[in-house]
This record gives structure tokens, sequence and C-alpha cells, in this order.
């Protein structure tokens, strides 16, 4: 796996190398400032698999460094792993919203970075296995039957706004317990995902998705929102605590959005995806459940049956 890491502290460069040289890591680049990281990004011959990146630095710091890194196509979803000694919640928020993927706080804990390098390396083998699919779908060699994963969380290709699960995971993980209690969480389920999924191929199936996944964000533009799909048919969402979104007037405004594309459903033969939104799911700091339990119970509301009015719960183990 290749890698580039950015710090302007040369003596955790150096700290980081040797960690990351224990635990197999060999193939590391390293940049002292966003500008160098940026040109190296800019001259590399193969793109880099994984950027670990401080916040903390002169000029341009690491959220905006992520920004830019995102904004180039070769990166769009390549992991990146904030590595600074910045814990509060607002650098937290600024980092996720930016792209990263994780977030890990300095003083480095040598078992942490390999559990977290070991997570990397899992969605770089991934990330590779789309990048396949998406080359077969772009040459027409889909037909081959690609298989995926209908239980499995996934980077949906086209859409902008959506967040990598583990990622959304990595998120409420890193704000920990007392500070879950300002998020909260609702999820939106296909309810006819399952069918939709034995009829199409994979092709059709992934772009099914992101339609809805498409529709979903449009309905989400005026809110501070985090957007994932979790696998299954069931898309999550992370809003603030006290978030103003209408239930009913969010599934309407999906529901259009999908009907523009029912011509096509037609012509794969394939049900149009019908969508049910489920209740918020506020956190509580006296909660004894881990902090990504927010998003099971939210798909699991979801799941039940059909909404009906707004409502909110506070989150059980």
């Amino acid at each position: 796996m290749k890698i580039l890491a950015v710090d302007d502290d040369p003596v955790f460069l150096e700290l980081l190398l040797e960690m990351l040289r224990s635990h197999g890591h060999d193939d590391v680049t390293t940049a002292g400032s966003a500008r160098e990281a940026l040109a190296i990004l800019a001259s590399a011959a193969q793109p880099f698999d994984c950027l670990l990146l401080d916040i903390q630095m002169p000029e341009i710091d690491g959220v905006q460094l992520c920004l830019s890194v995102r904004e180039l196509e070769a990166y769009r979803h390549t992991p990146i792993v904030m590595i600074t000694a910045m814990s509060g919640k607002s650098f937290v928020d600024d980092a996720f919203a930016a792209g990263a993927t994780d977030y890990i706080t300095k003083p480095l804990d040598r078992l942490e970075l390999k559990a977290r390098m070991g997570m990397v390396l899992r969605l770089h083998d991934e990330r590779q296995r789309m990048a396949v699919f998406q080359r077969q779908v772009g040459t027409l060699s889909y037909l081959m039957d690609f298989q995926i994963d209908f239980a499995a969380p996934m980077v949906i290709p086209g859409v902008d706004r959506i967040v990598e699960y583990l990622a959304l995971e990595n998120y409420l993980l890193t704000l920990g317990v007392k500070r879950l209690y300002a998020i909260g969480a609702f999820a939106i389920s296909i309810e006819n995902a399952e069918p939709i999924f034995n009829k199409a191929d994979s092709a059709a199936f992934v772009d099914m998705l992101g339609d809805v996944a498409t529709a979903i964000a449009d309905g989400l533009k005026t809110e501070q929102a985090m957007l994932s799909y979790a696998g299954g048919g069931n898309f999550v969402v992370l809003v603030q605590r006290t978030c103003s979104i209408d239930p009913e007037e969010l599934g309407l405004m999906i529901e259009r959005g999908v009907a523009e594309f029912e011509p096509i459903y037609t012509a794969d033969r394939i049900p149009t995806p019908r969508v049910r939104i489920g209740e918020l799911v506020r956190g509580s700091i006296f909660a004894p459940a881990r902090p990504t339990r927010i998003l099971d119970q939210a798909i699991e509301i979801a799941q039940r049956g059909p909404h009906g009015k707004a409502g909110s719960r506070n989150l059980v183990a």
C-alpha cells in the first residue's frame, strides 16, 4: 500500500515512519507541508492508496488539504486518516465534513495505529474491487455478472454528498458517548431493495442506489447532515439533535426524484424503489450503548414499518 504522510513536525514524521514500517508498511512518502503534499500528489506516477494528514500546519491546514485532495478525481474515495493533537468536536466535525475517513489523536498508540491501518488496508482492497466494477461498467463488460454483496455497505459512484459508512462509524467513535448527545440519526430504507437486487444485474442495482442517494442528498441540501449507505437497501443520516427535517416532506422529495428514472426501471424490468423514512434516534449520555449503536437502531426503526408522523426517541442499549 502506497502511503503519503503529511506533518510539519519532522520528529513526529520519523516516529510515524518507524511505527508504520514495524507494521509492514514500507512504501511511505513524507511531506512537511500541504503545498509540498499537493505537489507530490500532482507529480506521482501512480496514485497513493492512503493519506495521513496532520491538522495544524502553517498556511494550509490539514482540513483544507483534505478538501483539496477530495477535489482531485484520483483521490475522491482514497482513505484519508487525520493524525492530530486536536481532539475538539469542531475539529472532528470539520475533518469528516472535508472527507476524512478516520481520525486518530496524538500521542500515537502503536496498537491503535496498527488496527486503524488494518482497516485502511481492507478499505483499499474494497476500493480496488469497486474500481474493477466501474471499469467493467464503463466498457460494457459488466455482463460478466460482477457480483456485489447485498448486505454490505459500499461507496456509491457519482454521488458527491455521500460519506463512506466506515467513516460515519469512525466519526461516532471519535465523538464518544458524551458528545454523541448533540447528534441524531434516522434511516431511509428502500422497502423493495431485495426484490430489485434479485431481478437486476449488479450495474442496474448500483445505479438504482445512486438514484435514491441523489434524491436524498437533494432533499437534505438545507440541512447540516452526513449521508451514508449502510447496505441492505438502507441509508443512514446523521444530523444535529435539533434538526427540523420533516420526514413526510423529505419522503415526497425523494419519491419525485426517483420517479424521473421510472422509464429506465421499466426498461430494465425492475420495480421502482419505494422508500420508508424512520423516526429520529437521539443519542443519550446515560445510555450504556456503544456510539455506533445509534446507526443500528435507526435502521431497525426504519425497517419495522410505516413511520407515520415524525417522532424521536433516545438511544437505548
